[in-house]
């Protein structure tokens, strides 16, 4: 029997049992007993008709005997994500599963998690199975084999060692059908989405856009050719491709690949598109480009879901989640967004408004290249100094606890300062999220010479290498720095204590 016969079988045989599974709801079971009394807060992210959706995670906790019983009855099989105490773990689970977590504090003060129940073997092994980003592990191995061909062997090596070892725990019933297919689904998914962008950097770096490179035929037919070997045994259609979101990098690099940069069925570089609209826009319409009717509603989904987590409120996003609630009115994921796309329209609102007489910019900021010239602005004050920007998640998320901080700040005649370092184009964005989150105190936008100098005057460490990261906060007092790296709004008491002990020294 041929390679494309057996691969036929098995997706018959995936499908299936998946559709089986579909038929009848049952519980899934998460157990979970930790001795970390002093970290409570757990996470759990259910997969939603078996696909990961980010917004379908559950904020809950431990009891005071350090207990949680999560149950859900659903219909498809899928992967959990379940965070507790710095520890996270991700399992496969299918309706009727029922698992047990341990969590113990070791000797050297380090978190260990013991799992036992439902294909405990197999899920033993699987969170072994590190998955970095994509992209990231794609770009070092083509830095480490230099050519596509070898670099690509080499993902297909490490995919072929993980497919071996699932394949050998089914065949002495370590593990069910369900978790293997479920399993081996995830692992082809993952692989070619890291081979696939093994292709489409190489092709990035021709700088096509860029530099409107023409490419000789035999360049395109060479990578329209790798790009079909890649996907030839590829099912685009197989419902459990879906269930972790390499499935949906994998639809952006193919049309990526077969509509954007060349045409697939003609062997044609395409003509060098004009870039409109907003990151998140190009993004939703990329993985849209490929027409794929079993993917459609996914591809939407998640594009908006991807739109949202940038937190750039973009208003291209309501019409987008419109069309997805008129075309599958009964789409699963749609209570997950709605109350999202809520906050974009109240951002839209909010944005009309007039700036409050709270909210001050520091005068011709735009002038301003040395930081020196900042602390003279405020050598009479103590102030709490916020870096950040409008592209940063972890920034915006801070400001959920200015109004304890400008609570403490007001008792106490402490200056808020916030300085952006977005670039000019991103001005507008800037100003719309100052009124939206209603930024209270002072504000500049650094300009390109202050924003250098202060990603070399307040870089860190990260892992052995240096960098600047935001957010990032300081405090200023009469004009010189006295605190770097201070603590941030959310550590609430900790940051209070922090300010209050500069302003009762002299």
């Amino acid at each position: 029997m041929n390679r494309s016969m057996n691969n036929y079988l098995s997706l018959l045989i995936c499908v299936f049992s998946f559709l089986i599974l579909k038929g009848n709801a049952q519980e899934v079971n998460i157990h979970i007993k930790s001795e970390i009394l002093g970290d409570p807060e757990v996470y759990i992210n259910p997969p939603v008709d078996g696909q990961h959706f980010h917004f379908a995670k559950i904020d809950t906790s431990i009891n005071k005997a350090g207990v949680l019983d999560f149950k859900k009855t659903v219909k498809f099989p899928g992967f959990y994500s379940i965070g507790h105490a710095g520890d996270g773990k991700i399992l496969y689970l299918k309706p009727g599963d029922e698992v047990w977590l341990t969590y113990t504090m070791k000797p050297d003060a380090t978190v260990e998690v013991m799992l036992k129940g439902s294909n405990e073997v197999g899920q033993n092994l699987y969170d072994t199975y590190k998955r970095p980003f994509f992209q990231s592990v794609a770009e070092g191995y083509l830095k480490k084999y230099k050519s596509i061909a070898s670099a690509q062997e080499a993902v297909d090596r490490k995919r072929d060692k993980e497919l071996y070892q699932m394949d050998s725990l089914f065949k002495i019933k370590a593990i069910d059908r369900a978790f293997k297919d479920g399993i081996t689904a995830e692992i082809n998914t993952y692989y070619l989405s890291v081979n696939s962008y093994v292709l489409q950097d190489s092709i990035y770096r021709l700088k096509l856009i860029e530099d409107s490179v023409i490419l000789a035929e035999q360049t395109v037919k060479y990578f329209l050719d790798n790009w079909k070997n890649l996907v030839k045994d590829y099912d685009f259609n197989n419902p459990l491709n879906k269930s972790r979101n390499s499935f949906f990098d994998l639809l952006q690099t193919r049309a990526s690949i077969e509509k954007y940069y060349f045409d697939i069925n003609t062997y044609k570089q395409q003509p060098i598109p004009k870039i409109t609209g907003s990151y998140a826009e190009i993004e939703y319409n990329l993985a849209l480009l490929v027409p794929d009717p079993a993917n459609e509603e996914y591809a939407m989904a998640q594009g908006i879901e991807l739109g949202i987590i940038q937190e750039n409120y973009d208003s291209f996003l309501i019409g987008k989640y419109e069309t997805l609630a008129a075309k599958y009115p009964n789409s699963a994921i749609l209570p997950y967004l709605k109350p999202e796309i809520d906050k974009i329209k109240h951002y839209q609102s909010a944005i009309k408004k007039d700036f409050s007489d709270k909210i001050k910019f520091v005068d011709n900021y735009g002038k301003i290249s040395n930081f020196s010239e900042v602390e003279s602005f405020f050598k009479d004050q103590l102030v709490y100094v916020d870096l950040w920007a409008t592209w940063c998640g972890p920034c915006k998320r801070e400001f959920a606890y200015n109004d304890g901080l400008k609570a403490f700040a007001d008792k106490n005649g402490i200056t808020k300062l916030y300085i952006s370092v977005d670039i000019d184009e991103s001005d507008n964005k800037w100003k719309e999220m100052i009124k939206y989150y209603n930024l209270e105190g002072y504000h500049m936008r650094a300009s390109k010479a202050l924003s250098d100098q202060l990603r070399e005057k307040f870089s860190q460490d990260f892992g052995g290498r240096r960098g600047f990261g935001i957010p990032y906060y300081l405090i200023i007092k009469n004009g010189e720095i006295v605190q770097m790296n201070a603590k941030r709004p959310s550590n609430k008491e900790s940051l209070y204590e922090q300010l209050q002990s500069f302003k009762t020294k002299n």
